[in-house]
């Protein structure tokens, strides 16, 4: 006879009960180190996020600031070029139809411009302070180097003589080195990386270039900008060989380019109406 008046069968009803609720919790209750990890990563993530969303828009949170800062634009003409002198000793020449905006000083962490159309960059060195260009949907960061930017309506073209170049767009971010070029593609958001001849990137806006050896299919899309007429290829093959110690330049006549090229090359340059066809000998 139990002295509290309990009966029996209340109590073992009441131990099976706290045996069940007891199970029930430690079922749901996660181990410590569990929780402890699970609490970590998500701080990792977040900060991650944080970190690379900050450094992505620094750049381009400078041109919301226009009421603090002054900025200077210079814009070209339809077939202008204009070579413009940055406040560190950079220089920059325009191509036709393009736009450079900087500040009128640089701030004391990094030297940043804003690029529309086609520009040569030579920008001088400052370990210190890097100097970024962004054109369109890229950002472009060097030390102190020269190179090539070409922003079209669907991709955007960076092509270094000197020095190295990082290239970042919103999804990766590719180094290049001399003879180097990367294109970014507005519609697939990627870039892609591949070997050039950097000095015929310069005929727009040198008086003459002297190229030691070139890819025909490379050298045909710098003439059809620079003459404004398609350069067409007969078939596929003759796009993989290669100028040797070819000189070009830029006041030179297509007439003229023709015939010299035709003289000395193992492929032929047919002008046909308002195109000039590749074929080979």
């Amino acid at each position: 006879m139990q002295k509290d008046g309990t009966k029996p069968i209340d109590f073992k009803y009441n131990l099976a009960l706290k045996n069940r609720i007891y199970k029930r919790i430690q079922k749901n209750k996660k181990p410590a180190f569990i929780r402890s990890w699970t609490i970590a990563a998500s701080i990792v993530i977040l900060l991650g996020i944080n970190f690379y969303s900050l450094i992505y828009n620094k750049s381009f949170s400078f041109f919301n600031s226009q009421d603090k800062i002054a900025l200077i634009l210079k814009e070209t003409d339809l077939n202008q070029q204009v070579k413009v002198s940055l406040p560190d000793g950079s220089f920059v020449i325009l191509n036709g139809e393009s736009s450079i905006e900087y500040p009128e000083n640089f701030n004391d962490t990094i030297r940043l411009v804003k690029l529309k159309g086609e520009a040569f960059f030579d920008v001088t060195k400052n370990i210190n302070k890097p100097f970024v260009i962004q054109s369109g949907s890229i950002r472009t960061k060097v030390l102190g180097t020269s190179f090539n930017i070409r922003e079209a309506k669907t991709t955007t073209e960076v092509v270094v003589h000197t020095g190295l170049v990082k290239v970042t767009s919103k999804e990766a971010s590719v180094f290049i080195t001399p003879n180097q070029k990367v294109i970014y593609n507005n519609k697939t958001n990627k870039l892609y990386k591949k070997e050039v001849n950097a000095e015929v990137t310069n005929l727009w806006w040198k008086e003459e270039v002297v190229l030691e050896k070139i890819k025909i299919e490379e050298l045909a899309i710098e003439l059809q900008k620079l003459y404004k007429i398609p350069f067409v290829f007969k078939t596929e093959e003759i796009k993989e060989a290669y100028f040797y110690s070819l000189r070009l330049s830029k006041n030179e006549t297509l007439d003229e380019l023709l015939v010299r090229v035709n003289f000395i090359n193992e492929v032929k340059l047919i002008k046909n109406n308002n195109m000039v066809e590749i074929v080979k000998k």
